[in-house]
């Protein structure tokens, strides 16, 4: 019981002194489904900031998303899946992105409006994993990108690329290092592209990126890496807790120490929330000899 109260406080002091944000939604569990009518198909995306190049098959009939839910996730049960297409004749690079989508006929690459409001410590990394399967020899883009508003327009400090050029059969992780700014960065988004020059309406049909599992690093004593321990995602009513570390017993303890058991992790990982009541919660994950082996973060549940 001890262990646990320590990993809450550590966590608490840690998140409290760095003002680190995370991804929201970065492991693509949380989706929306928007309808179509008639000859025009339903798609989905991903919840909490994330959109894609979605919202142009409701203008162009009989066209497939460029971003689709898939369940061959990485972790957890869903993934993000995207497929460069031709609409309207055009090359549509699959694309998924933190920001909004408005369809600009006059001018349809300023349609893409990249960035979430973004404050606290700038990371020094950003990670993910990825299945990539190109064609025709082309290649895949993911980054994340700070901005800061200068008065009069945005300016882009800096971004943490990808190239994916090489295929792959299996998820690969990805970890790019972000770039030291002179400022701090007031927005943020995270982008990737199964067409890397999607921008410029260049790739090849068929072209297609999987990613799942973003998030930022702050270094190697980062909250979600204290003593070699594995992170457990939060969402709106379920946690995932990673699938290797062997869990036995799960808890949710709150800041006042009191805690409570929670049912077993499904076969996808994903822990039932429900009996929490509203309040800032910390999961935590022990083996059975009553080690503990993975933790959230803290996160306030209503």
């Amino acid at each position: 019981m001890r262990l646990l109260i320590y990993i809450v406080i550590a966590a608490v002091m840690c998140t409290v002194a760095r003002g680190q944000q995370q991804i929201p939604n970065a492991g693509l569990e949380e989706w929306t489904l928007f309808k179509g009518s008639g000859v025009y198909k339903d798609y989905e995306e991903p919840k909490e900031g994330w959109t894609s190049g979605n919202g142009v098959i409701h203008v162009a009939p009989g066209s497939d998303p460029v971003c689709e839910k898939v369940t061959n996730a990485h972790s957890g049960t869903y993934a993000a899946k995207l497929t460069t297409r031709s609409i309207f004749g055009q090359i549509a690079s699959g694309s998924l992105f933190l920001g909004t989508f408005a369809l600009d006929f006059a001018n349809p690459a300023s349609s893409a409006h990249r960035g979430i409001p973004y404050s606290g410590a700038t990371p020094i990394a950003f990670r993910g994993y990825y299945i990539f399967r190109p064609v025709n020899g082309d290649s895949a883009a993911i980054y994340a990108m700070f901005t800061r508003w200068d008065g009069t327009k945005r300016v882009l400090l800096g971004e943490a690329r990808r190239l994916i050029k090489t295929e792959t059969a299996a998820w690969k992780e990805f970890s790019v290092e972000v770039p030291s700014f002179d400022q701090l960065p007031d927005s943020m988004s995270v982008v990737a592209a199964s067409s890397a020059a999607g921008e410029n309406f260049k790739g090849s049909v068929g072209s297609t990126l999987l990613v799942d599992d973003f998030s930022f690093s702050w270094g190697t004593s980062d909250v979600n890496e204290v003593a070699g321990l594995q992170a457990i995602r939060v969402f709106a009513s379920s946690a995932i807790v990673p699938p290797h570390v062997n869990a036995t017993n799960i808890s949710a303890i709150d800041l006042l120490g009191r805690m409570i058991d929670l049912p077993a992790p499904d076969d996808a990982g994903r822990v039932d929330l429900s009996s929490c009541s509203t309040g800032f919660w910390f999961i935590v994950a022990t083996d059975r000899a009553g080690k503990v082996v993975a933790h959230s973060h803290g996160d306030f549940l209503r």
